[in-house]
């Protein structure tokens, strides 16, 4: 049985102390694995427990944490505080004996809180990045252009970053800290960041916002709200959510307009960043002149795929220009920028095809990411193939109509079976349902085994010199095309 935590739980002071240890439950997940860095960086005792090893689990043995392959009661330290992720199983045996024991359980928000305003480990400055789409690259850009002007921020993002090969970093002076926001569970709400980008919002995590958008856009008119006099916001006004958001800002917060495009005339009162003269430049790659009102600071070159990479590059450059970073140490910064992991990553090759994993699970997500693939093909012969996995039945069941359509930049099209992410499974949200539905001419099902060989047999077949084929989805198909030999 699985429960969510209650608000209580969210809300209760974690009073961090480093003669006491934290335990974390589930430590080898991007998010948790970060937290657990930065506290032992920070002088802390770690340890934690995961279901299996990976680089985050090893990285942290490295640090000096006390890493534990799989639960049980006896590793739990008798002291410890225990921090957990958005839903606890009450089986697991580390949680039952820390109930049992009375041990102060917080949940992973309330850690984030304190390492970025709390009175032990907070920071002078705050920059929270949030959004539907986009918040980890805009962080792990943010943070990389950052340290590369000089300001040494810490920062804690769901995702590796290129440069730094890390999920997570400590600050030298603890003066800055960026991070990335969930806004999945509404846990968002738990923060007051001096600046917040909210690069986009639509419906999604509809087992969380059981009322739809409108739940989504009043977590975020509450988390506004609750932002200390001063604070900033950087609204994308293309976007008609947040441009909402943005006409309704509080007096009290100022807000800064971003556009991925030109759409200002540079005389507005309030401060606006802004593209102009965008383009694409070989391999799908952007290139713009970025504006503050009617200055231009100067000329951004993306490496990343997309144009929507390019507008994440805006919000880098928005948020390192109000701190009085230097525009061409950002530019710089953001032009060696590769990429996130599992953000259009590439993971080998087949045939002389291209290998790519990301992590798109949302239709505008499936549409940007295919678009920036069949845009990298720069005209040449290759063909997009994508394998598409569905993420949670709620969201396919949310989502159905807009899931139908936004495949349209791949020639072939695979899809298979749901990852629940604990769900229960929805009468017809089936793959295979899915295919029969999809506005695709060139689609098929493709039962998921342990370990992909129908899939890797489908692929193998059709794959030629020149493809980009892609890997798509929240679950595990992220293992479906790495380490895969190339024979």
């Amino acid at each position: 049985m699985r429960m969510s935590l209650s608000v209580e739980t969210l809300n209760k002071p974690l009073n961090l102390n480093k003669a006491q240890p934290v335990h974390f439950v589930g430590v080898g997940g991007i998010g948790m694995s970060g937290l657990a860095k930065v506290l032992l960086e920070s002088g802390f005792r770690v340890s934690g427990s995961d279901v299996a090893e990976s680089a985050y689990t090893q990285e942290l043995v490295t640090l000096g944490g006390q890493i534990f392959i799989g639960h049980a009661a006896s590793q739990v330290p008798e002291s410890a505080l225990l921090i957990v992720s958005s839903s606890i199983d009450r089986q697991n045996p580390e949680i039952a004996v820390a109930l049992e024991r009375g041990q102060e359980i917080h949940h992973r928000s309330g850690l984030l809180r304190e390492i970025m305003q709390g009175a032990l480990l907070g920071h002078e400055t705050t920059i929270g990045i949030t959004g539907t789409h986009g918040k980890t690259t805009i962080t792990g850009m943010s943070g990389i252009a950052l340290h590369k002007a000089g300001l040494d921020p810490t920062i804690v993002v769901g995702g590796k970053m290129p440069l730094l090969k890390t999920n997570a970093q400590l600050g030298a002076d603890r003066k800055y800290a960026v991070a990335e926001l969930d806004e999945s569970d509404g846990t968002i709400l738990q923060y007051q960041p001096t600046l917040s980008v909210v690069a986009n919002l639509e419906l999604d995590h509809a087992d969380h916002y059981t009322n739809g958008l409108q739940g989504l856009l009043d977590t975020f008119r509450t988390y506004i709200q609750a932002l200390k006099l001063g604070s900033k916001v950087f609204y994308n006004v293309t976007c008609p959510n947040t441009r909402q958001l943005a006409e309704e800002n509080p007096a009290h917060v100022e807000a800064i307009l971003l556009a991925p495009g030109d759409v200002f005339t540079g005389q507005e009162t309030q401060t606006t960043y802004w593209l102009k003269n965008a383009r694409h430049y070989g391999k799908g790659c952007y290139q713009a002149y970025v504006y503050r009102n009617a200055k231009m600071l100067g000329e951004l070159n993306m490496s990343v795929p997309g144009k929507h990479n390019l507008f994440n590059g805006l919000c880098a450059v928005a948020v390192g220009d109000q701190l009085g970073a230097d525009f061409d140490e950002l530019a710089e910064a953001l032009q060696a920028f590769t990429g996130m992991g599992r953000r259009f990553e590439k993971v080998g090759e087949l045939n002389h095809a291209l290998l790519v994993d990301d992590y798109a699970h949302h239709p505008s997500e499936v549409l940007a990411t295919l678009k920036a693939a069949k845009e990298s093909l720069h005209g040449g012969n290759g063909r997009v193939i994508a394998v598409f996995q569905p993420h949670r039945y709620s969201r396919l069941q949310a989502l159905w109509d807009e899931f139908l359509t936004c495949f349209v930049d791949a020639d072939l099209l695979y899809l298979t079976d749901v990852y629940a992410a604990h769900e229960p499974v929805i009468p017809g949200m089936t793959a295979d349902a899915f295919a029969q539905k999809v506005s695709h001419s060139n689609a098929r099902y493709v039962p998921l085994t342990p370990d992909f060989d129908r899939l890797r047999a489908e692929l193998k077949a059709v794959v030629q010199p020149g493809d980009v084929v892609l890997s798509m989805g929240a679950g595990n198909i992220t293992k479906l095309l790495r380490n895969w030999q190339d024979s």
